[in-house]
């Protein structure tokens, strides 16, 4: 073996052992996973003996402690008491009158791990629940209107339950409640009196993370556009 191949081979290893060096470090520089941190909606399924059941659960962490249900296809199951170490989460439930346990690892937006109720036992896997995804209107935003040539800026403060879209529009004019609103199949509706009480109506669908559409005034008065962006 030549020289410069020996010299090749060591700056190879060198090469390696630095990259492997990093990925370590940035492994350890990474915070373990905190139990305040597994607070929200988590959506996923459990393998039994009967099949596949469809879980939703819904956590909180006051003082430190873990709480609350997981909505199963096979039934509600009511957290006891709850312990995370080192990304090692342990959940004791209670189910149909059995002691049971989840012990899973929490990784990121993931926990993987297995549950056991009496004899019985199966795989489980859970993903948090993209909160924006499934509610994409609530909230407040900064919008402008065009109307007869005009530009308007305004904000909106928006809540979505269901279908339901409630909340208040404000301008320089003053704020104003929305009499009805709906956000269905991905088309927001507002209606809303303006100054005087003349009805406004505005309909509009969400793309790029920004609302755009269309605006009636007092029944087809004047007519314009109008967009929006959540308030940074």
């Amino acid at each position: 073996m030549g020289p410069v191949v020996r010299a090749g081979l060591v700056v190879a290893a060198s090469l390696v052992l630095a990259a492997a060096s990093a990925v370590a470090d940035g492994i350890r520089a990474q915070p373990p996973a905190a139990l305040e941190s597994l607070a929200g909606t988590w959506e996923g399924a459990a393998q039994t003996p009967d099949g596949e059941a469809v879980l939703k659960a819904v956590f909180t962490v006051v003082d430190g402690k873990l709480s609350g249900v997981i909505e199963s296809s096979l039934g509600p199951i009511a957290v006891g008491t709850a312990m995370l170490a080192d990304a090692k989460l342990t959940i004791a439930f209670e189910y149909q009158g059995s002691p049971g346990t989840l012990t899973g690892t929490v990784q990121g937006s993931r926990i993987e791990g297995v549950w056991a109720v009496m004899d019985a036992s199966g795989t489980f896997a859970l993903s948090r629940r993209d909160e924006r995804a499934s509610d994409p209107i609530s909230g407040d935003w900064e919008a402008e209107a065009s109307v007869a040539g005009e530009v308007m800026p305004f904000s909106m403060s928006l809540r979505l339950s269901g279908e339901i879209v409630t909340g208040e529009i404000s301008s320089a004019a003053g704020a104003v409640s929305i009499t009805s609103g709906s956000w269905r199949d991905g088309v927001l509706a507002l209606a809303f009196p303006y100054l005087a009480g003349e009805p406004v109506t505005m309909s509009g669908a969400l793309k790029d993370g920004r609302l755009s559409g269309t605006v009636d005034y007092n029944r087809s008065e004047a007519v314009g556009t109008f967009s929006a962006g959540r308030k940074r």
